[in-house]
């Protein structure tokens, strides 16, 4: 189990530090462009500037596969990890993986996610399986994925990847008591800030919204349109599982 992180325009990220200190060897993918910036451990160029997030994670699967059977792809401004006891949120380190990895290594599963440190507390279930979208921080068996993210879905590539693992795979299992802790999506400066702004993630719902019909509705959340999400219709028309 390795971690792979792309990052973009943020320099000073630390989140590698977080994996490092558990001993599991994180990696970053880089565009040429900025490559040389970075002062990073275990550089990884991805051979091409400016191609949008899609591309970076298809350049990660493929690059991890053969190398290893489980990724922890993590987004690079996550600053802690932890487990909700209670509805309390107490701070652990990346050792959380190789519990979650216990758990989930006999299981069918492609893709494994944790929660949001603010959805962690409040949580009734202590896992979830096809019934939520799994991003910023998720475990990926690479050598079972055969879908690929798409990038006229950049912003919302993360869960189309999702909705196609459920329609290919096996799909997801989302363990709600675990977190990371990040800042809110699109303000953070760096990585995809700027196209957050430009509100392209509004473009890539509204593309979503026609690909997945009749399973995603619009939604309007706070200043930005985003997408709800069918799941157990999905499930069933599919014939998955729905927990």
């Amino acid at each position: 189990m390795i971690a792979c992180i792309p990052t973009k325009n943020r320099l000073s990220t630390k989140t590698y530090k977080l994996f490092e200190s558990v001993g599991i060897n994180a990696y970053h993918f880089i565009e040429p462009q900025e490559i040389n910036e970075y002062d990073v451990p275990n550089k990884i160029s991805i051979e091409a500037n400016s191609q949008g997030i899609a591309y970076v994670r298809n350049f990660i699967i493929d690059w991890a596969r053969g190398k290893t059977d489980w990724i922890i792809m993590c987004d690079d401004d996550v600053s802690d990890f932890g487990i909700a006891i209670g509805n309390k949120c107490i701070t652990k380190d990346a050792s959380i993986f190789f519990d979650i990895h216990k758990k989930v290594s006999s299981l069918p599963f492609e893709m494994v996610g944790i929660n949001y440190r603010q959805h962690a507390w409040h949580e009734k279930k202590q896992y979830n399986i096809n019934k939520k979208f799994v991003e910023v921080c998720v475990m990926i068996n690479v050598n079972k994925v055969k879908w690929t993210y798409r990038k006229e879905f950049n912003l919302k590539e993360d869960r189309d990847y999702v909705i196609q693992a459920m329609k290919y795979g096996n799909g997801t299992i989302k363990f709600n008591k675990y977190f990371f802790n990040c800042p809110g999506i699109g303000l953070n400066p760096g990585g995809l800030h700027n196209e957050y702004k430009l509100k392209k993630d509004e473009e890539a719902a509204f593309r979503f919204a026609k690909e997945w019909h009749p399973y995603v509705e619009l939604k309007r959340k706070e200043e930005r349109i985003d997408i709800k999400f069918d799941f157990e219709r999905f499930a069933s028309d599919y014939k998955k599982i729905y927990k």
